[in-house]
């Protein structure tokens, strides 16, 4: 997928998401009153909550399943390591439950900067890689010598540091294990595998500082690979890990 049709797709799920997270609920209340429905009693309320409670959310997961399609296929033109859409999912499923309750917050008038606190750190790095992959890194010349290929690698590199962080810390990964296998050994197995990931990558540090350094470095290395490839070319970029 060419980065303008990229950029289109992710402009328009954009916008979508905001009319259902926001929007809808002006929408279906004027059209419940336009119709006239409202003057028949005991009938309205219930379309009414139907229409929010069904056609609400799966319009924002369309919007987050549009984002993912095109992400993926985006991956794959450019011709970027597999890993990079272990990464997507995995920020995106990390910022889901955030995504799909905003537009609760913002009616529960939550003042912005308290929104913003609870956005998970997951979601800046999503948005890092969606903004980076707008751009046309297609048409730049390939250089995998020097200073460039080091920051694919840092780029990498904080990647799967951001990925394995969020899942050694996911209190739902055990869940989804017992769900899968049914097995109480095997989510022991994992929840001991979990602890050691969250020693290791903790570096020594409490809470989220080593991801907030991770995710500065992380768009950092994109933002010097957007600013040093200038020279055009016909080879498609490919990002290592």
């Amino acid at each position: 997928m060419f980065a303008g049709r990229y950029l289109w797709w992710n402009m328009i799920a954009a916008m979508a998401y905001v009319f259902f997270a926001i929007y809808f609920y002006y929408v279906s209340w004027l059209a419940i009153r336009v119709s006239g429905c409202a003057s028949v009693a005991g009938t309205c309320g219930l379309l009414e909550t139907q229409l929010n409670a069904i056609i609400r959310p799966y319009g924002m997961v369309a919007c987050g399943i549009a984002v993912v399609a095109a992400g993926i296929m985006r991956i794959r033109f450019l011709r970027m390591s597999p890993l990079w859409g272990l990464a997507l999912f995995v920020w995106f499923g990390a910022s889901a439950d955030f995504f799909f309750n905003f537009g609760n917050l913002w009616f529960a008038r939550v003042p912005m900067e308290e929104i913003l606190r609870l956005m998970p750190i997951e979601a800046s790095f999503l948005a890092a890689l969606v903004i980076f992959m707008c751009f046309p890194v297609e048409l730049y010349k390939k250089s995998p010598e020097g200073g460039l290929r080091v920051m694919y690698f840092v780029a990498g590199f904080t990647a799967s540091y951001s990925f394995t962080f969020t899942i050694a810390n996911s209190p739902k990964l055990l869940s989804y294990v017992r769900l899968v296998t049914g097995s109480d050994e095997v989510v022991a197995q994992v929840a001991a595998v979990q602890e050691q990931a969250r020693l290791y990558l903790a570096l020594g540090q409490p809470g989220l500082l080593p991801m907030v350094v991770v995710l500065a470095v992380f768009i950092a290395s994109l933002s010097y690979l957007l600013w040093v490839r200038k020279q055009p070319g016909g080879t498609p970029v490919a990002m290592a890990t």
